[in-house]
């Protein structure tokens, strides 16, 4: 099976000049190494700092690594001719709405980048609606963007991306700046493209809850890989997760607080597991 998007190696700074004989390079990730395979679900976990963002511009070329190889379906993002063809494979979406939305009207931003590819004007309809109807937006296609709510935004923002139809959507913390509300409707949106269309997800997020619902998780410290794993792989390891500035999910801090048994990510499994323990 054949990757959408593999790191091998991959270095990167933002440091202007790169000097390694002096041994002050501020590496932003160093010697990053891992693959997203068609279907995968995988959430990428960090502090401020950690190199998770560094990682999402790496993925279909907003950056180009200083050393190893970022690939989209064996396409090196260094091949500057191929750029678009990068980002019809992998899609991605960012912290704030209101820099990726162009337009002045919904259904013309989800229309923008299939214009861009200039496929017909029957396609570029059909897959505008396609978008909007995939991310509960279709009934907004006429409205103004700026008068949506945050979540609201971000769906539309997701549409755009959907409308590529990429084999792959990079998620940098596109719920960062949402209230509660918001975060649960693009949370729906992510989890329908993986489920529904079938689209690899890599979800940058620092919502530990929102990282319960990968099937893998990549935990980023210094600009590395420091665990990755399953969540109920990753979340038993409480100690060393709380050592690099993160936490547990919040059924997860729950359930040890409770001195409950066994791996709980969710409230519930959490539930169940009082239950079962009133019961016994």
């Amino acid at each position: 099976m054949e990757s959408i998007l593999k790191f091998d190696g991959v270095y990167f700074t933002y440091d202007d000049e790169v000097d390694e004989t002096q041994g002050n390079v501020h590496w932003a990730v160093s010697d990053l190494s891992f693959e997203v395979n068609p279907g995968d679900f995988i959430a990428v976990l960090g502090h401020n700092g950690s190199g998770k963002s560094t990682l999402a511009k790496l993925s279909n070329a907003i950056l180009i690594p200083d050393k190893g190889e970022v690939t989209v379906k064996g396409i090196s993002t260094k091949d500057e001719d191929r750029t678009l063809e990068i980002r019809q494979h992998v899609g991605m979406v960012f912290q704030n709405p209101d820099n990726q939305i162009v337009a002045t009207v919904v259904e013309e931003d989800v229309a923008f980048g299939p214009e861009n590819l200039g496929l017909p004007p029957e396609e570029i309809r059909r897959r505008v609606d396609e978008a909007l109807k995939a991310v509960g937006m279709y009934e907004f296609r006429e409205n103004e963007p700026h008068k949506l709510s945050g979540g609201q935004k971000q769906r539309v923002a997701i549409a755009g991306i959907i409308a590529m139809q990429p084999e792959c959507v990079v998620l940098d913390e596109s719920t960062a700046m949402l209230d509660p509300k918001g975060r649960r409707e693009v949370m729906d949106t992510v989890r329908k493209l993986h489920d529904e269309l079938g689209m690899a997800v890599v979800f940058i997020t620092h919502h530990m809850d929102e990282a319960a619902f990968a099937d893998k998780v990549l935990v980023m410290d210094k600009g590395k890989v420091f665990l990755t794993g399953t969540p109920y792989e990753v979340f038993r390891h409480v100690d060393e997760i709380r050592g690099v500035g993160l936490d547990v999910p919040q059924a997860t801090e729950l359930a040890l607080a409770l001195g409950l048994p066994g791996d709980i990510l969710t409230y519930g499994e959490c539930a169940d597991a009082i239950m079962h323990s009133l019961e016994n």
